[in-house]
């Protein structure tokens, strides 16, 4: 009980959704990127000159479960500044990890898992053991590892580095010849400082003026041609970095940061990022269970290969619940599940692979009741990716034709809208939570 609740007060306490700040969604807007935020006031056809498209409000059903939005004055009052509704609100330190509701999509949570999870496992011995060679290890560090900025100072470090050295070099070498010209030491340095420059082109007549000098010695021409080569050597390789790095595929997809588990399914949700550019070829998904002492199984999907995906509608994968799924209350590894891993592949119509992965973490199992592994997400703004008992998403597709929006029936496009906002919304399956209940986690508390 007491790691479950401390657990939780690290959560409520610190977690503060990352959300787009309005200089943000300006500079994305004058870029012509995705930047717009509310629901639907008509449909585009139907707009009227100096009218806003969306504005912030509540999609609600009336009691025929029908949609419509509530942009009224009390409405708004529900969204905050950024137009999220703000479902966080009255959170107290007592909290459950289940009871927490999402408030964005968290579109970086995979890749805060992923890291998590590197940091949640430290290896001890002889870590070079697994090196294949020092090469691959350098090139991994400047194609992946390293961050652009530091990769930037890197080349402007050792550029900088080069310079100074070439020149010390031939201030070296003047000396030793006794080549002075009756210079100061300062002077001549600064002469070779300003040659060195030149074998990298940032020295010219117009910047610094012409005047006469004596021809330099074979040594010299020597250490100008050594450096010169190591500069273009440098930039080669700076080159080759850029379009390793540029060549590297995108993210284009993103899971819900929950999924979602009754008694009749498992269900995920996934979302093209880039919906209207890009389309998705051979979707391939492979989901896993894993229970305590770290076995594993594989949960079969009734599809588990789609031909071809595109467009805002969200995708919904789902594993079917019979007498030969794992997750059956018969198999008995409800009691001890710890966390359930889901991977996509597939290729977009721009021939370049694509890859995606989450796990989703019980919050009653091992991993996620440890207050540092739940601080580790929180120290970045987000709530670990969870699997909901007794849950199922909010509905996100709407149609234009609905009536209780007061929408004339459109006769162009679209004719459907995907509220993005409800993507990582969940609210309770009483059927299935009364199905599941008799099955709790054993770390589970009876409420």
């Amino acid at each position: 009980v007491t790691a479950r609740v401390v657990a939780a007060r690290v959560v409520t306490a610190r977690v503060a959704m990352p959300q787009p700040s309005t200089f943000t969604r300006r500079l994305r807007a004058f870029l012509g990127l995705p930047h717009d935020n509310g629901h639907f006031t008509c449909h585009p056809e139907n707009l009227k000159k100096g009218e806003r498209l969306k504005v912030p409000g509540v999609v609600k059903r009336d009691a025929q479960d029908r949609s419509y939005v509530d942009w009224s004055e009390s409405a708004w009052q529900e969204v905050d500044r950024d137009g999220f509704l703000d479902l966080e609100k009255g959170l107290t330190g007592e909290t459950h990890f289940a009871d927490i509701q999402r408030k964005t999509i968290d579109s970086r949570l995979s890749e805060v898992e992923e890291k998590v999870w590197r940091a949640a496992n430290a290896a001890e011995g002889d870590e070079q053991a697994l090196s294949i060679s020092l090469a691959e290890d350098i090139w991994h560090l400047l194609t992946v590892d390293l961050s652009i900025a530091k990769l930037l100072l890197l080349e402007a470090t050792i550029e900088l580095f080069m310079i100074v050295s070439f020149a010390m070099l031939m201030f070296v070498v003047d000396i030793a010849e006794s080549f002075t010209d009756d210079q100061t030491k300062a002077e001549l340095f600064r002469s070779k400082l300003m040659l060195s420059l030149t074998a990298v082109r940032l020295s010219t007549d117009s910047i610094f003026g012409w005047t006469g000098r004596r021809a330099s010695s074979g040594i010299e021409v020597a250490i100008l041609a050594l450096q010169g080569w190591f500069h273009w050597l440098l930039l080669s390789i700076a080159g080759a970095v850029i379009v390793a790095r540029a060549l590297k595929p995108l993210r284009q997809v993103i899971f819900a940061p929950d999924a979602c588990l009754s008694d009749q399914d498992l269900s995920i949700r996934m979302q093209v990022i880039r919906h209207s550019t890009v389309t998705l070829y051979n979707l391939q998904f492979t989901m896993n269970l894993v229970a305590k002492g770290g076995k594993a199984w594989t949960l079969p999907m009734s599809v588990p290969t789609l031909a071809r995906w595109t467009s805002a509608m969200p995708l919904t994968i789902k594993h079917e619940i019979d007498e030969n799924s794992p997750l059956h209350p018969s198999q008995g590894l409800l009691q001890t599940l710890m966390y359930v891993r889901v991977s996509m592949s597939a290729t977009d119509n721009h021939g370049i692979p694509v890859n995606a992965g989450i796990v989703y973490y019980d919050p009653d199992s091992f991993f996620a009741q440890r207050p540092a592994f739940a601080r580790a997400f929180a120290k970045q703004g987000y709530l670990l990716p969870r699997l909901l008992r007794g849950k199922k998403f909010c509905d996100q597709m709407r149609m234009f034709r609905d009536e209780q929006m007061n929408m004339i029936k459109p006769e162009t496009l679209p004719m459907l809208i995907c509220d993005l906002d409800n993507m990582p919304r969940t609210k309770v399956d009483e059927k299935a939570t009364e199905a599941l209940a008799p099955y709790q986690h054993s770390n589970a508390v009876p409420k």
